[in-house]
């Protein structure tokens, strides 16, 4: 362990990935070009104590991308440069966070997409809720309605619910857009565990 929120020195010639925006702006008015060394504004505080206050870029494995689709539209694979510091971070969805990156193949999302990052992911319980949430506020409505089918059930649906529920209005929080809970595809989604919740 190197500090509380970080586990040890990241393997750099591993495959990385990171979700991006490319239809709109990031609230700084970021952009992230594309094969040309990025340098995080903030460095890596190996000493933070919550996962904000990190520094760095985070990136994450193949299989846990799904986890963070609502962090972008665009996936972008992630070539770390010789000089950059890298750490794995304690994360159960495989963080890890860089102070320099390198973007590269970016490829855009859409349900189909999605469809496949869900295929292949290896989640726990929670993450595929949050996940499952953040598919139907991306409008990758098909997927999301997959994860329900697959992943809930009668013996966890509170939980669902109570995930669904409070990633909902974090996003709200973070302003990403107009009322969450208004969105139709959100409603789709909510109507889904509602009626689950009602068959008990």
């Amino acid at each position: 362990m190197i500090g509380k929120l970080f586990e040890c020195e990241a393997d750099k010639n591993k495959k990385y990935y990171r979700l991006i925006q490319t239809t709109k702006e990031y609230r700084d008015g970021k952009r992230f070009p594309i094969d040309k060394v990025v340098v995080a504004d903030k460095a890596i505080d190996l000493n933070a104590t919550e996962s904000m206050k990190m520094g760095g870029f985070c990136v994450s494995t193949y299989n846990y991308v799904f986890r963070w689709l609502i962090r972008g539209d665009t996936l972008c694979e992630v070539k770390i440069p010789a000089d950059s510091k890298f750490f794995k971070t304690v994360s159960d969805n495989d963080v890890y966070v860089c102070e320099k990156m390198i973007l590269t193949n970016p490829q855009k999302i859409d349900d189909n997409f999605a469809m496949k990052l869900y295929k292949i992911s290896t989640l726990n319980e929670i993450s595929y809720f949050r996940a499952m949430t953040a598919c139907a506020i991306c409008g990758y409505i098909n997927t999301a309605l997959k994860v329900y089918e697959d992943k809930v059930n009668p013996s966890n649906i509170d939980v669902a619910i109570s995930e669904f529920e409070g990633f909902c209005k974090r996003r709200e929080e973070e302003h990403y857009g107009k009322n969450t809970f208004e969105m139709e595809n959100v409603k789709i989604l909510y109507n889904k565990l509602k009626e689950l919740k009602n068959r008990e």
